[in-house]
């Protein structure tokens, strides 16, 4: 029996996965547009407990900014996965742990900061791809990590970094000698508008989280009790210029494949919540335009290179 060209296009188009019209769709592997991975697809009988994939990305202006963490390079997309930019690292075992944008006083992507794994620094790479400056590395002494995992800039040029290994964060000022260190939980952390530090921390003995904010050289500025419920594994995502906050994290009945996540007001009040589902694996897999929009990364790196990691609008409502 013959089946026609038009029938297996029908065919095709019934079985491929719907996408949002307005979700950037990339594909898995080496080419220009692409992310790389690890799993036993492509390494057979490799030890690693998960696969890996992109841990992070960024949008601005309705760009985006991706880590293959895997390819060792950064990559500047349009709404519609064109290429606009790909800032290599110099080598695939870098391992890209996450990104952050550093912006000009019109508030223009002037750079990028990249969190290499192999060597535990954050670079901060130029438009023209060329390393302008690099902030830590390995070790165990204050401005230097052993297992670095996120990152950010303020407008003023301060650097952030979150170091699961030591448990500490460290400020850097923009000449890149540091600022400050201080005792981390694990807990992500978010700059307000104004650039100051927000952070999470736990009273064991009233058994609630309080939401710290702090001037980038340690002045309190506030402390808010969040009145979330009983909860493992927070992750601050966002203080807003209103005070509000958005966490996320494990419910008391433990985590099923999703999160949980409350916004708070500016005393600590829920005034939302609900579910995310993350992909596995990715650090930063939910990332705020400019204009308020959120995006959630979705994909799942063990179906690689079947499959497409797809950045899609998210509201939290």
């Amino acid at each position: 029996m013959k089946i026609s060209s038009i029938a297996l296009a029908v065919l095709a188009l019934a079985f491929s996965p719907a996408f949002p019209a307005d979700a950037l769709v990339l594909g898995y592997g080496t080419e220009k547009a692409q992310v790389g991975f690890i799993n036993q697809n492509n390494q057979p009988g490799i030890e690693e407990l998960q696969p890996w994939g992109p841990l992070s990305f960024r949008v601005h202006g309705g760009e985006f900014w991706v880590a293959d963490t895997v390819g060792g390079r950064v990559l500047h997309l349009s709404a519609g996965a064109q290429l606009l930019h790909e800032f290599d690292i110099g080598t695939t075992s870098a391992m890209i742990e996450d990104i952050a944008l550093k912006l000009d006083s019109a508030g223009a992507v002037e750079g990028v900061l990249v969190l290499r794994s192999d060597t535990q620094e954050v670079v901060l790479m130029g438009l023209d791809g060329k390393v302008a400056k690099t902030y830590g590395g390995q070790g165990n002494e204050p401005g230097r990590f052993l297992q670095a995992t996120f990152v950010d800039v303020s407008a003023m040029g301060n650097v952030f970094v979150a170091d699961t290994g030591r448990q500490v964060l460290c400020v850097f000022k923009p000449d890149g000698s540091v600022l400050r260190e201080m005792h981390w939980e694990w807990s992500g952390f978010a700059l307000d508008p104004a650039g100051n530090l927000a952070r999470l921390q736990w009273d064991d003995q009233a058994k609630i989280g309080h939401l710290i904010i702090e001037s980038p050289d340690g002045k309190k500025l506030n402390d808010i009790g969040l009145q979330i419920e009983e909860h493992t594994n927070p992750k601050l995502w966002l203080v807003g210029e209103d005070g509000s906050s958005i966490v996320t994290y494990i419910p008391p009945a433990g985590f099923k494949g999703e999160y949980s996540w409350a916004m708070c007001d500016s005393f600590g009040k829920v005034t939302s919540s609900g579910r995310v589902k993350p992909p596995v694996v990715m650090n930063r897999y939910l990332a705020q335009d400019r204009d308020g929009t959120w995006y959630l990364g979705a994909g799942n790196y063990n179906d690689a290179p079947n499959g497409k990691l797809t950045f899609e609008k998210f509201e939290f409502k």
